[in-house]
């Protein structure tokens, strides 16, 4: 099995943490994104949108961070994804609630802020400061959870948990305070010292240097 990447997609960092969580044997490929190495032909034949992440295993081949943690996850007989229909129900709401309630808006803030600069742009502020704002709205729902139990579904780590380091991934590069939320910052500092996570690297970044 193996996994293409580039070190500052955090959607594609998702998929390397699962692999390492879950014990599956494979090897990745680092995709350059600046080079249009995701436009060839070659990529291209194992993910037609043109993005990473993506998965090849043998003849077969995904894309979609989520739908590839899950097969990650499966393969490798791994209850970080439940069997039972209701624990999974749950893995599910909660990986779809970190996606589209946290990543989304921490990628409008990493783009205003980091991304922009190396494209020679410059932020748009009203799209930064919406980025910010869902932050402030759906990061405490986040908090109050993780100060109730252990992790996002309950008492041990999930995909839904993975799914949440990997979105938080890019925060301290573009200056997202996570000081009002001490419980979500701890797990978070927990969960990176990990072996699932040190595994792939010390820090997002670490790989070009940064």
């Amino acid at each position: 099995m193996k996994l293409y990447y580039h070190p500052l997609s955090f959607p594609a960092l998702s998929t390397l943490f699962t692999a390492e969580a879950a014990g599956a044997d494979y090897e990745t490929q680092v995709i350059n994104l600046q080079e249009g190495e995701q436009k060839s032909e070659a990529f291209l034949a194992i993910n037609p949108y043109g993005r990473v992440p993506a998965l090849s295993d043998g003849d077969f081949c995904m894309a979609e961070s989520e739908a590839i943690m899950r097969y990650i996850a499966r393969k490798a007989g791994s209850d970080l994804y439940p069997s039972d229909i209701e624990a999974q129900a749950k893995v599910d709401q909660w990986m779809d609630y970190v996606v589209q309630h946290v990543r989304t808006p921490v990628a409008r803030v990493q783009f205003n802020r980091v991304i922009v600069k190396f494209m020679g742009g410059e932020a748009d502020e009203s799209s930064l400061k919406t980025g910010l704002q869902f932050l402030e709205n759906n990061l405490p729902i986040v908090e109050q959870t993780l100060t109730d139990q252990p992790f996002l579904c309950g008492s041990q780590m999930s995909l839904a948990d993975i799914a949440l380091v990997s979105a938080l991934e890019p925060v301290d590069m573009c200056g997202i305070d996570l000081s009002p939320y001490p419980n979500l910052k701890a797990w978070r500092a927990e969960r990176q010292s990990e072996t699932f996570y040190t595994n792939v690297h010390s820090h997002f970044g670490a790989e070009l240097g940064m």
